[in-house]
């Protein structure tokens, strides 16, 4: 009825809970059992960051952020959550699959120097994009990508 120092509502009454609209507690187990190796203080420590994760991205709807600033925070504690999920053993969602490679990454991914891919570039062995910027990097798309690796392994 009335309102405390700590907030609107008295002790006695139970504190809603908003629920996420990312879904952040659809997959986590009730009991997270501790992998063997890691330290009891740390697997506890684990606990009550995932816990405090948890509940910053279950009040992120509510609070008034700029839509790219929510959008970088909420990325920020779903990447925190993951590097905890992993190390906990529990399994953690891959990233999506990019679409454009810059050049030292496509070259990585082939499994040549950035240097040799440039050269394919100008001999016409690869297909990039330039970009209509100051540098103009290159960017190489992923299905030009499977191609030349399937041209590679032939």
């Amino acid at each position: 009825m009335g309102r405390s120092d700590f907030g609107s509502f008295r002790h006695d009454e139970p504190r809603p809970r908003p629920r996420s609209l990312i879904g952040s507690r659809r997959d986590v187990p009730n009991f997270i059992q501790r992998p063997p190796g890691l330290h009891t203080w740390t697997y506890l420590r684990l606990l009550r960051a995932m816990r405090r994760v948890l509940n910053e991205l279950d009040r992120l709807p509510e609070r008034r952020l700029h839509p790219v600033v929510r959008r970088r925070v909420q990325t920020q504690y779903e990447n925190q959550l993951g590097r905890i999920r992993r190390r906990l053993g529990l399994p953690v969602a891959r990233p999506r699959a990019r679409t454009w490679y810059r050049t030292t990454d496509a070259a990585r991914l082939i499994g040549v120097s950035w240097k040799t891919l440039v050269r394919w570039v100008r001999a016409g062995r690869v297909h990039c994009v330039r970009a209509d910027t100051y540098k103009r990097p290159r960017y190489f798309h992923r299905k030009e990508l499977a191609r030349v690796i399937g041209s590679l392994n032939v």
